[in-house]
C-alpha cells in the first residue's frame, strides 16, 4: 500500500521471491509463517525509523523487547509502544491484553518505582474495528492510552514515525528519514536497513536491548570529516598581475575565467593570507542535490567540534548549512568559503547556497556562462576575472624552460595567451620541446595555424566554442579577422558582408559577451579576448572564401584613414593580403612611418614586390628603400647594404621613373652604408654627388645635409658630425621661425605651430639635428651642461611630429641630464610616466629593455637599491641583444657600486 493509503497490487504469480501456497505442502503454515515474520519486520523498521527521530524528539533512550516492543525514555515521560500488524481490521482482542498490562506498568509509575509519566501507544498499520473504535470514544477509555496508525498520527507525539499500511510504505517513510541525518556516509535506505538490523540484534538481548541518544552518531555512520582541500600548490608559485585578495568588502565574489586561467591556484595560495579561515568545496562531480548537505559537512568538521556537529538537528541539505551558520553565527565565527566550479550548478542553487551563508565571505569560482549575468544582478554584485601573468612573468616561465624570447616576443605570447597561466605554461612547453625553444618560431606557427600540436589552450577553448550557436561563432569569426575593436555600427557592417541580419548579430555579440568571449570598451567598441583568438581564426577559416574576401575589402574601406595604433597596423596587414602593396609603400614614404611599430608581417609583401620583375623600377626601388630602412633600425648592417646594391642597380638602370627625389634617397642611404663602414672618402664623394642632385635651397637640400651627418656619426666623425648638424638645424629654426625661447618654452605651443605649419616633416628633421649634436658630443666625452640641453627641444619635436622612437630616445638623453644634475625625481617621472608609456602604446617592444634598466638605475641614484636590483632581476628573463646586454651589464655595474656604498663597513 503506498504512503496515501492507496492499495499496492499484489506480486505476479511466478515473480522473484514469491513462492505460492501451491508450491508446498502446508499452505496455512505458510501464511502463518510469513505473517509473523511481516509483523516482526514491521515492528523493527518502526523502531528504526523511532531511532531516525529520537534525537529530534529529544529522547534519552530507547529499548525494544521488555514490557513492550518498544519504549523510549524522557526526562519527564516513558513511552510503552506495541506495534500490532493486522491484514484486517484491529479488534479489542488485539489490544486488550496490552491495555490490561499497562495497568500493572502504570502503578509501577504511580508508586515511584519507575520515572516519569507513562504513556501506552498501540502502532498499528490496520484501520479499527467498529467495536474498538467505539470503545475509544467512550469516557471510561484510559486518557493514557493512544491507538496510532496511517492515519490517526498521535496528538502529543507527533515525531513518531507513521505507521504504512504495509512494509513498503513504511520503507519509503524512513528512508526518507535516513536521507535527512547530517553528514551520513551510508545511502539513506542501507542505513535504515542496519539500523532495523541492529533492533532485531537488540531483541535478542545484545546491548543490554537499549540504544541511548548519544550513541547514535556512530550507529548512523555519521562521517564528519573534511574531505576536501584546496589543490596542492606548485613549488614557485607566480603571482597574477596585480592579484587581488581573496575576500572584499562584497560579502559575496564571483570570479570568472577558462579553464587554466589559474583562479584555483590564486585562491590556494590567497587563502594563506586571508584573515578568516577558509573553507575549499569544489562542486565538481557532487549531485547539486547534495552540494548542501556536503558543504554542510565541510564545514562542520573544519569549524564545529565533532560533538556539536553530530548533534545537528535532522533536516534537509540546505537546512544543515543553515544549521551550521547559525551556531558559526553564535560563536562570532567569521569564515570564508571558496566554492570552485560553480559553473556546474544553477543560479538558483548559488542563491541558495549564498542565502544559507548570510554571513559568511563566499568566493564563487567558475567558467563564464551566459546565466552569471542575472545571478550577479540579483547577488548586487559584479562578475570579476584575475587580470593573469604579467609580461616579466611570462618571461620568467619561458626562461625556466631554457626558451629564447626577447621582449617583443615575450609581448606576442602575452597577446596570444592572455596571460592565462595553464596557456603560458603550455606554451613554454611546447616552444622548448617541438620548436627547440625558439619562441618567435613558436608565435609565428601559432599565428599561422600551422602546428602540428594543439596547445591547451585550443583544447580548453574549442570546447567552450563548441557550445557557441552558429550565428555567435560567425560573429566571433568577424571579430577574429577585424583583429582591431569594432564599434557596433561597424560590426554590423560586417555582419552584413557575412549574411547576418542586425538583430542576430547583436545577440551574438551578447552571447559572446555572456562567455567572456569578448571585451568591452568605453566607447561601446567590442574585441575578442586575446585567449580565444587563435581559437575564433579557425571559425574564420570556415567562411567562405568570397565572404572572407567581402569581409576584408569592407574592412579595408573602413579602417583607411584611422591613426589608431592598432587600427593603421591592421589597415596595412589588410594592404598586403589584398595585394595592394602600391599604397603600402607610399605609407613607407612618410617620415613617421617607422616611429612605431610596424606589422613585420608586411615585410613579406614588400620584399616579394621588391623581387619581382614584373612591377615598376620606381615600385621595386620604393620596395628596397624600404627594406633597407627597416635593415637600418634592425642594426642588420649587411641586409642594409644589399638594398642599397639593388637600388643602385635600380637606378643605374631605371626608366624616366628615377628621378630627383630617388635619387637623393639613393644617396642617403648610401650614406649609411659608407657611414657604418668607415669609409668617410667614399661617404663624402656620395654627399657631393648626391649634392648636385638637388636644387640649391630645396627642401632636399637640408634633408641631405642632416642624412650626411647621421653617417658621419656612424663614421666616427663626431666633431664633424656635429657641425653639420648644428649648421642644419640652424638652418631649420631659422625656415621654421622657431626662436630658442620658441623651442624652451610650453610643449602646447610647439604643436599649436606644427597644425600650422606648411612642413610639419621639417619639425622633425630639426629634431634630428638636435639629437645629433647631443649624441656626438657625448661620444666626445661631454655628459651634461649647456651643450647637451638640447636633447630637451629635440624631445619635445619628436613628441609632437609622432616621432616616436626618436622621442623615446632623445627623453633617455633629457633623463640623462637631470640625473647628472641631481633632479631624480624628475628623472625618475620621465621614464615611468612618458618613455615608458610611449614604448608600450606604439609597440616598441625592443625599446622596453633599456628603458627599464635606465629605470633601474635611475632609482639605484637615488638611493632605493632593492628596487632597482628586483627591477634588474625581472629582465633577467628576457633574451637582449648584444647592444642591450652591454647596456644592461653598465647599468648592474652602476647598481651594483652603489649598493657597495650603502654597505656598512666589514669589522
Amino acid at each position: 500500500m503506498q504512503g496515501d493509503g492507496t492499495r499496492r497490487a499484489a506480486p505476479a504469480a511466478g515473480s522473484p521471491g514469491v513462492r505460492e501456497a501451491a508450491d508446498v505442502l502446508n499452505g496455512e503454515q505458510l501464511r502463518r509463517i510469513t505473517s509473523t515474520h511481516r509483523g516482526f519486520t514491521y515492528q523493527h523498521l518502526y523502531a528504526a525509523g523511532c531511532l531516525l527521530r529520537l534525537r529530534e524528539a529529544q529522547a534519552q533512550l530507547l529499548r525494544v523487547e521488555r514490557d513492550e516492543d518498544v519504549e523510549i525514555v524522557f526526562d519527564d515521560r516513558h513511552l510503552y509502544i506495541q506495534v500490532k500488524t493486522r491484514e484486517d481490521n484491529l479488534t479489542w482482542g488485539d489490544v486488550r491484553g496490552a491495555v490490561e498490562q499497562f495497568d500493572g506498568i502504570r502503578a509501577e509509575h504511580t508508586a515511584g518505582r519507575r520515572a516519569g509519566t507513562p504513556w501506552l501507544i498501540v502502532v498499528t498499520n490496520a484501520d479499527l474495528g467498529p467495536d474498538l473504535q467505539a470503545r475509544t470514544r467512550q469516557a471510561s477509555w484510559p486518557a493514557d492510552v493512544a491507538l496510532v496508525g496511517p492515519e490517526r498520527p498521535h496528538p502529543a507525539e507527533r515525531w513518531l514515525p507513521v505507521p504504512g499500511r504495509d512494509l513498503a510504505d513504511l520503507l519509503d517513510w524512513c528512508t526518507a528519514q535516513a536521507e535527512r541525518v547530517p553528514f551520513g556516509s551510508l545511502s539513506a535506505v542501507t542505513l535504515v536497513w542496519k539500523l532495523a538490523a541492529r533492533v532485531q540484534y537488540a531483541c535478542t538481548g545484545a546491548h543490554g536491548q537499549e540504544f541511548a541518544a548519544t550513541e547514535l552518531p556512530p550507529l548512523y555512520e555519521q562521517f564528519v570529516e573534511e574531505l576536501q582541500a584546496f589543490p596542492q600548490l606548485p613549488g614557485v608559485y607566480r603571482p597574477h598581475d596585480g592579484e587581488p585578495d581573496l575576500t572584499s568588502e562584497e560579502p559575496v565574489r564571483l570570479v570568472v575565467g577558462f579553464s587554466g586561467a589559474g583562479k584555483t591556484t590564486w585562491a590556494a595560495h590567497a587563502a594563506a593570507h586571508c584573515p578568516h579561515p577558509v573553507t575549499y568545496f569544489d562542486v565538481a562531480s557532487i549531485p547539486s542535490a547534495s552540494v548542501p548537505g556536503a558543504l554542510a559537512r565541510e564545514l562542520a568538521a573544519r569549524h564545529l567540534s565533532r560533538p556539536e556537529a553530530e548533534t545537528l538537528p535532522a533536516a534537509d541539505g540546505i537546512d544543515v548549512l543553515r544549521a551550521v551558520h547559525a551556531r558559526l553565527a553564535q560563536a562570532g565565527t567569521t569564515i570564508a568559503v571558496v566554492v570552485d566550479n560553480v559553473h556546474q550548478l544553477a543560479p538558483d542553487e548559488v542563491r541558495m547556497l549564498a542565502g544559507a551563508l548570510p554571513t559568511a565571505r563566499l568566493i564563487l569560482l567558475g567558467h563564464p556562462r551566459p546565466e552569471q549575468i542575472p545571478l550577479a544582478a540579483h547577488l548586487g554584485i559584479t562578475a570579476e576575472a584575475l587580470a593573469g601573468w604579467s609580461i616579466d612573468t611570462v618571461a620568467a616561465v619561458f626562461a625556466a624552460e631554457d626558451c629564447v624570447v626577447d621582449y617583443g616576443t615575450v609581448q606576442r605570447v602575452l597577446a596570444l595567451t592572455a596571460g592565462l597561466p595553464l596557456y603560458v605554461l603550455n606554451s613554454a612547453y611546447l616552444t622548448s620541446t617541438a620548436y627547440a625553444g625558439d619562441g618567435t618560431a613558436f608565435c609565428d606557427a601559432v599565428q599561422a595555424q600551422t602546428h602540428t600540436t594543439a596547445t591547451a589552450q585550443e583544447r580548453i577553448l574549442e570546447e567552450a566554442f563548441d557550445l557557441l550557436e552558429p550565428r555567435a561563432r560567425t560573429v566571433a569569426a568577424l571579430l577574429a579577422i577585424a583583429e582591431v575593436p569594432l564599434a557596433v555600427a561597424e560590426l554590423q557592417q560586417l555582419a552584413e558582408v557575412a549574411g547576418l541580419r542586425p538583430a542576430h548579430a547583436a545577440r551574438a555579440v551578447r552571447d559572446l559577451a555572456a562567455r567572456r568571449f569578448t571585451q568591452d570598451f568605453i566607447g561601446g567598441q567590442v574585441t575578442l579576448h586575446d585567449a580565444v583568438r587563435p581559437v575564433a581564426s579557425s571559425a574564420a577559416d570556415d567562411l567562405l572564401d568570397g565572404v572572407t574576401h567581402g569581409i576584408r575589402d569592407a574592412l579595408l574601406q573602413m579602417l583607411e584613414g584611422q591613426r589608431g595604433l592598432p587600427q593603421l597596423g591592421r589597415w596595412m596587414r589588410l594592404l598586403t593580403e589584398t595585394g595592394r602593396v602600391e599604397e603600402l609603400l607610399d605609407l613607407a614614404s612618410e617620415e613617421g612611418f617607422y616611429q612605431s611599430g610596424y606589422p613585420r608581417e608586411i615585410r613579406a609583401a614588400v620584399a616579394h614586390a621588391a623581387e619581382d620583375s614584373a612591377r615598376d623600377t620606381v615600385i621595386r626601388f620604393e620596395a628596397h628603400n624600404t627594406l633597407a630602412t627597416w635593415a637600418y633600425y634592425d642594426g642588420d648592417w649587411q641586409a642594409c647594404a644589399r638594398h642599397v646594391s639593388a637600388m643602385e642597380r635600380l637606378a643605374v638602370n631605371g626608366d624616366s621613373g628615377i628621378g630627383p627625389r630617388e635619387r637623393a634617397l639613393l644617396a642617403a642611404r648610401q650614406f649609411i652604408v659608407y657611414g657604418h663602414d668607415k669609409d668617410v672618402r667614399r661617404l663624402t664623394e656620395a654627399f657631393t654627388a648626391g649634392l648636385r642632385q638637388v636644387e640649391t635651397g630645396s627642401a632636399e637640400e637640408p634633408a641631405l645635409r642632416s642624412s650626411f651627418a647621421q653617417a658621419l656619426y656612424h663614421a666616427g666623425e663626431f666633431d664633424r658630425a656635429d657641425v653639420v648638424a648644428q649648421q642644419v638645424a640652424e638652418a631649420y629654426r631659422a625656415y621654421l621661425g622657431l626662436s630658442l625661447d620658441d623651442l624652451g618654452g610650453p610643449i602646447a605651443a610647439l604643436q599649436e605651430r606644427l597644425h600650422a605649419s606648411d612642413s610639419p616633416d621639417d619639425y622633425k628633421r630639426l629634431a634630428d639635428c638636435f639629437s645629433l649634436s647631443v649624441k656626438s658630443r657625448r661620444r666626445q666625452g661631454i655628459a651634461s651642461g649647456a651643450e647637451t640641453v638640447a636633447a630637451i627641444p629635440a624631445w619635445k619635436l619628436y613628441s609632437i611630429t609622432g616621432a616616436w622612437r626618436e622621442a623615446v630616445d632623445s627623453g633617455q638623453e633629457v633623463v640623462d641630464i637631470l640625473v647628472n644634475a641631481g633632479r631624480m625625481q624628475q628623472a625618475l617621472h620621465i621614464l615611468e610616466r612618458q618613455l615608458l608609456s610611449m614604448a608600450e602604446t606604439y609597440n616598441l617592444p625592443e625599446m622596453i629593455f633599456g628603458l627599464r634598466s635606465h629605470r633601474a638605475v635611475t632609482l639605484a641614484y637615488m638611493g632605493d637599491i632593492s628596487a632597482a636590483l628586483a627591477e634588474m632581476d625581472s629582465l633577467s628573463g628576457y633574451e637582449p641583444t648584444p647592444e642591450q646586454a652591454a647596456d644592461f651589464c653598465r647599468q648592474k655595474a652602476i647598481i651594483e657600486a652603489l649598493a657597495a656604498r650603502q654597505r656598512p663597513p666589514a669589522r
